[in-house]
């Protein structure tokens, strides 16, 4: 794999995205209806139309025998978020978070060279959630990744939202808007 080059597509995507900014708090586009998502002891706002779903329809997104935790996806199969428990030790601190957050990056660059990396930040709403986001390839499709970091109580998740890369733009500000609503459920039994 070659080192992207200035005539390289995401060369200039990246360039531009330095060079312009991009606005994450851009509002939704009022087409979708929000409700509300019980996790592994967190819950969280989700656009209308993404469902959880049973091992049958993970072994059809994902064909690695590793399968997420939770898998919720949308009519087509072309969207979906993912969710897994990374550990129960706390981690009080962010820079603990961000080290994770680099580890997470450069161990995706070690499964494969040719992902692309964009950019990482943190939205703060009721807990902080680090993200990053980057395309990687599957099959004949090239898929754009946001994955984030939180910690609800002890448990420190990651979750993943996937898209085909061609839809990205519409589904980058309503994700982050969407991370903006994190936050710890009591009374959460394994």
């Amino acid at each position: 794999m070659q080192k992207a080059s200035s005539q390289d597509m995401d060369w200039m995507l990246q360039a531009m995205l330095r060079m312009y900014g991009r606005d994450e708090e851009a509002p939704a586009d009022g087409t979708d209806e929000i409700r509300m998502f019980h996790g592994q002891g967190f819950c969280m706002e989700l656009m209308e139309g993404f469902e959880e779903t049973g091992e049958d329809m993970a072994g059809s997104v994902f064909l690695s025998g590793y399968r997420p935790e939770k898998l919720l996806i949308c009519p087509g199969k072309h969207a979906g978020f993912t969710f897994q428990t990374l550990s129960t030790e706390e981690i009080s601190e962010n820079e603990h978070m961000e080290n994770l957050r680099e580890d997470l990056r450069r161990i995706l660059m070690r499964l494969d060279r040719k992902n692309v990396f964009y950019e990482e930040g943190q939205v703060s709403g009721s807990l902080p959630v680090l993200w990053f986001d980057y395309k990687s390839f599957a099959a004949d499709e090239r898929v754009y990744n946001l994955m984030f970091l939180f910690q609800a109580g002890e448990r420190l998740l990651l979750g993943t939202f996937f898209c085909v890369f061609r839809d990205y733009d519409r589904w980058k500000p309503e994700v982050l808007r969407v991370l903006k609503t994190v936050r710890e459920e009591s009374g959460y039994e394994d």
